[in-house]
């Protein structure tokens, strides 16, 4: 594993994606692993989503960005994304929309790869594959809105073989992927399950409406607040 250091900023490491937060980026020494696996586990609050869309809005001109979208549209999403003042509306994020033809929507959108739904599974993986080609030179973000809609619509043995073919397709390609994941939806068993082959796990807390970010290699949780212009360090 390549453990240099930016020569312009000695602290953040080179085998680091930024999380999009400049802030949160200096904590994490460069941000999330890159290429990596990153699970995010955490209540259903707008903490997670506000965390997952600065990931993906900020790729720059040398990267994609993919949010693989279990139970909403692309059009929900990049307008909730707005209310926290960050656009998702560039030319450089795409979406693997697995959430609108549940609804009996067929449309396709410019920059939206559709699926019959999230129980489709290798579909989802072709859409993969798209996305790989597409991207060819380019770093790769992903976000999964969330893995438990999609851990919810298939088995438990399936989703395992899911996730252990394209965590090592994705990370061979130099890509970083963000996985949400519900708090307090799975046992521990599955949870145990999801966790394996990640390589950072990070949780998200409500400490009585405050919330904190924990990642396992630091002794400190990070406390967190969303407003209007994202998340902020507090």
């Amino acid at each position: 594993m390549n453990l240099g250091v930016n020569e312009d900023m000695p602290i953040l490491r080179t085998n680091r994606l930024s999380t999009g937060i400049a802030d949160l980026d200096i904590i994490l020494e460069g941000g999330y692993f890159n290429p990596g696996n990153i699970i995010m586990i955490g209540p259903s609050a707008n903490e997670k989503s506000a965390l997952a869309y600065h990931f993906a809005a900020s790729a720059d001109e040398n990267e994609n960005s993919y949010m693989v979208c279990g139970n909403s549209s692309p059009t929900d999403i990049i307008n909730k994304a707005a209310t926290f003042g960050i656009n998702l509306k560039k030319s450089n994020v795409h979406f693997i929309d697995c959430y609108s033809a549940t609804l009996g929507n067929t449309q396709t959108e410019p920059g939206v790869i559709s699926v019959p739904g999230p129980s489709a599974l290798n579909d989802i993986s072709l859409a993969l594959n798209e996305a790989i080609t597409e991207s060819a030179g380019k770093k790769m973000r992903l976000v999964f809105d969330t893995l438990s809609t999609f851990v919810l619509y298939n088995a438990k043995d399936s989703i395992r073989k899911f996730l252990s073919v394209i965590e090592g397709r994705l990370k061979n390609v130099g890509a970083t992927t963000l996985y949400l994941v519900d708090d307090g939806v799975h046992d521990k068993q599955l949870l145990s399950l999801l966790e394996h082959g990640m390589d950072e796990v990070y949780t998200i807390a409500d400490k009585g409406g405050k919330f904190v970010l924990s990642v396992g290699e630091l002794d400190m949780p990070i406390p967190i607040k969303v407003g209007p212009s994202g998340i902020t360090i507090v």
